[in-house]
């Protein structure tokens, strides 16, 4: 395992460029704030959906075997809209991707921007429009492309699992977990096929991370074991 300061900078990249898909898909199952008494899936996501422009502050930790600690980043997500998501980090570097549609763009302080579509990747494009679909509300467009479980307790804490079912996301992406109270989501959990995990803290939950903290502290605080 490595330093992520150690590798070289396509390893970095690569971190990196797969942290933010993770973090495009948890950040785009952010709810509104609504009540909610003892929810399924289709309770939950209908709660999911967002007017436009909205923005989220986040702090993100993304555990790897590539690295000797977790590399964290923090800034916030703006949804503009259907198929229209931008991803600004502010720490520890400075970072703009911005989705329109197929269109990415990834443009970075004192480097070149980078432009791509997602017709490159045909299990990326899926993510996001599943995402954008969660960002809708859209439980029957989410049932398409997910299984959805959930479950709730008495002290009104949810959490909701998505398992993907095409066969060319399933390589990429294990699960999504979401877990939360009330109207409110504490933490966003994705695990790839891999072993990695990113784990998203929104809001009023985004607080600073220890460099110390570790995959199993953050499951453990978030419920999402």
């Amino acid at each position: 395992m490595r330093d992520v300061n150690s590798m070289s900078p396509r390893a970095r990249r690569s971190v990196r460029g797969n942290s933010l898909w993770r973090a495009f898909l948890l950040t785009a199952l952010w709810p509104a704030a609504a009540s909610l008494g003892a929810p399924d899936g289709a309770d939950i996501i209908k709660r999911l959906a967002r007017p436009s422009p909205s923005s989220v502050a986040f702090v993100e930790a993304r555990f790897s075997s590539l690295l000797v600690t977790p590399l964290v980043v923090s800034g916030e997500v703006d949804y503009e809209g259907a198929e229209s998501l931008n991803r600004r980090v502010t720490e520890p570097y400075q970072e703009v991707t911005t989705i329109r549609g197929e269109a990415v763009r990834v443009e970075r302080a004192g480097q070149p921007a980078r432009t791509f579509s997602l017709h490159r990747a045909a299990e990326l494009r899926g993510l996001v429009t599943s995402m954008t679909g969660l960002l809708a509300g859209n439980e029957s467009l989410i049932a398409q492309h997910f299984e959805v479980t959930a479950r709730s307790s008495s002290d009104d804490a949810w959490r909701i699992d998505l398992a993907p079912k095409d066969g060319k996301i399933q390589k990429r992406l294990s699960s999504i977990t979401v877990t939360g109270a009330g109207a409110e989501p504490h933490c966003f959990v994705i695990r790839d096929t891999e072993g990695g995990a990113s784990v998203m803290l929104l809001g009023a939950a985004a607080k600073a991370l220890p460099p110390t903290v570790t995959l199993a502290d953050l499951l453990g605080s978030c419920a999402a074991e």
